[in-house]
């Protein structure tokens, strides 16, 4: 149950996440860049993040939304290393 609790969670933070983007992003099609930035400047401030935090987060939320990030191919290419390092050094790779 507490895994179940716990995903909730999590999703219930990535929806308020994307609508707060979604809602940010209305501002800046409203208005522009820099009032949006203006509307938003104290929460951040309170938070203790500065626009420039705010500029990177939104940069790198789009380079993950936009695939920039596999963490799987890493992990994948980490454990092709591990085991290219072992053969190597004389050790035999575990039949699948």
């Amino acid at each position: 149950m507490g895994k179940l609790i716990d995903a909730g969670r999590e999703v219930l933070g990535t929806c308020r996440e994307a609508k707060e983007n979604f809602d940010f992003d209305q501002l800046v099609k409203k208005y522009d860049r820099h009032t949006a930035e203006i509307l938003v400047s104290d929460q951040l401030r309170e938070g203790g993040f500065s626009m420039n935090d705010f500029r990177t987060y939104k940069k790198v939320k789009t380079f993950v939304q936009n695939g920039g990030l596999n963490v799987a191919k890493a992990h994948k290419e980490a454990q092709k290393a591990a085991s290219d390092a072992l053969v190597s050094d004389g050790f035999k790779p575990n039949a699948p």
